[in-house]
């Protein structure tokens, strides 16, 4: 497996297997690349954003995240899944005072997806992990969520929100109402879910593209 230091730097992801260490202010991005193996340390006073989209027919992703002292992480995940996707993701914390936030957005268009999160907080201290996960089922999709929190030691905050369901028939609703098309309704609602929290602009675009050119719904 490669492995690759960071610093105070933007990082893409190309590589299917691949170990980075990061320290300072970093951000990466994963652009539609197939992801096998992904292991990450974020070292002591450091903070890293990851923007990851991806359009999936079959994958194994496996994400290993390793937290030190005083530092930061947002991984922001959004994906549409047209066959089968499975996402492991296995966070430890190796130092006190650090926030590790996950937000995962998905789409299981025809396929199905199966999520498990396992945050380790340990015996440290002072510690927030908050995974937050939504799963949307359209055209016979299904999704399946294991979110598993492990703590030994307290103060710390460590907390799951997940949901798995369908399109909101009121958003679709009022949207005809104003002389959208049901499939124009439900193609507004889909692509905004799916970017509503990715802070880079041009990600934003490069993302609505591929959905336009990849995607047919």
């Amino acid at each position: 497996m490669n492995k690759i230091y960071i610093s105070n730097r933007v990082f893409e992801v190309k590589n299917k297997n691949l170990d980075l260490e990061v320290a300072g202010k970093c951000k990466i991005t994963i652009i539609n690349n197939k992801i096998n193996n992904l292991n990450i340390l974020v070292k002591n006073a450091s903070k890293l954003i990851i923007e990851d989209f991806r359009i999936i027919d079959k994958e194994n992703t496996n994400i290993k995240i390793s937290i030190e002292d005083n530092s930061y992480l947002n991984y922001i995940h959004s994906f549409i899944n047209n066959q089968e996707y499975n996402l492991n993701i296995v966070t430890r914390f190796f130092g006190n005072n650090s926030k590790i936030i996950f937000d995962i957005q998905g789409i299981n268009d025809n396929g199905k997806a199966t999520i498990t999160a396992d945050g380790v907080l340990g015996s440290k201290i002072y510690n927030e992990l908050h995974e937050n996960i939504d799963i949307v089922n359209i055209n016979g999709g299904s999704g399946v969520v294991n979110p598993n929190i492990f703590v030994d030691k307290m103060p710390v905050i460590a907390e799951h929100a997940v949901t798995v369901g369908k399109i909101n028939d009121n958003e679709v609703k009022y949207l005809t109402s104003k002389g959208m098309s049901l499939v124009e309704a439900k193609k507004l609602i889909l692509n905004g879910f799916l970017i509503n929290k990715f802070k880079s602009e041009d990600l934003v675009v490069r993302i609505k593209e591929l959905i336009k050119t990849e995607v047919k719904r």
